[in-house]
């Protein structure tokens, strides 16, 4: 599942290249800005960068101090990426989706709009693809989570590649 969401998350780098060249296109050509551009640009990197979350923990491409963690056995790295995983980002993660659904379901319910620009789009689509982000995000957690405990109950390397 998420590599199906970061190759969507992938795609979306399509039409925030479109929206990015059709504005300055008709800004500086056309002598006629848009009034959707900026905001369907960063709502789509957004988006963009949320999603691609998931896919870059996966491949363990997240940014990742080293200086003492390379030096450790595969044993040692497992156990303090259990201890981060399972006890503060998931728990960090369920919160922050409870509080981002209740606010994307509240910008449903209210019509909630941007505000940002003269497009002003509804807000709650943008909301909602954040709390489907950081849920993949959450199901990516847990199962680096189960890969560290697998990782301590067998002579197995971590992280695996």
């Amino acid at each position: 599942m998420t590599e199906i969401v970061g190759g969507a998350a992938a795609l979306l780098v399509v039409p925030l290249v479109a929206a990015t060249v059709w504005e300055v296109f008709s800004r500086y050509v056309l002598g006629a800005p848009t009034i959707w551009a900026f905001e369907l640009g960063y709502m789509l990197m957004g988006v963009h960068f949320l999603l691609g979350g998931a896919i870059a923990l996966k491949r363990q491409v997240h940014v990742r101090i080293d200086l003492i963690y390379a030096q450790l056995s595969s044993r040692r790295r497992a156990i303090i990426d259990l201890v981060l995983y399972a006890g503060i980002v998931l728990p960090a993660l369920a919160v922050l989706c409870y509080h981002s659904g209740v606010f994307a379901m509240a910008a449903f319910a209210s019509g909630e709009r941007s505000g940002q620009s003269a497009w002003n789009p509804p807000i709650w689509p943008f909301r909602a693809l954040i709390v489907i982000s950081l849920v993949v995000l959450a199901l990516q957690i847990l199962a680096e989570t189960l890969k560290c405990i697998r990782a301590l109950g067998t002579d197995a390397r971590y992280p695996d590649a």
